[in-house]
């Protein structure tokens, strides 16, 4: 290998690693509508994907942080919850707050301490 790639392959080496890093970032700042990260989160259906009835939850577990589930619809805020503790789940549910278009809506969870707030949409998403 000449001089010239030698110098080169550091580089690339780190420019992948970047946009690998990157695309880690990308597909957590907006994630399927439910994953686990230490605790399963996002955005959970009700008995139908069409009865505008949803949730947004942040499970139990990993340590006594500030959990928050917010709602969305069309962008617009319709309500969420925060709870605290060891045991207790954030578990906002869509009706407590009206009747909304459940493929238009989104949730934004957090546990401090354990993953950033982040968005999970409707795996119908439709807006």
């Amino acid at each position: 290998m000449n001089s010239a790639a030698r110098r080169a392959l550091p580089l690339l080496v780190l420019s992948l690693v970047c946009s690998f890093s990157f695309g880690a970032i990308v597909r957590v700042a907006v994630a399927d509508h439910y994953h686990v990260a230490c605790v399963g989160h996002g955005f959970v259906h009700g008995t139908y994907t069409t009865d505008g009835s949803f949730h947004g939850r942040v499970d139990a577990g990993c340590g006594s942080t500030v959990r928050n589930c917010h709602l969305y619809t069309y962008g617009s805020y319709i309500g969420g919850q925060t709870v605290t503790g060891p045991s207790a789940t954030c578990n906002a549910w869509s009706w407590n707050f009206g009747n909304y278009t459940e493929c238009a809506s989104t949730t934004h969870v957090d546990s401090g301490g354990v993953f950033g707030n982040h968005v999970h949409k409707a795996h119908n998403w439709c807006a």
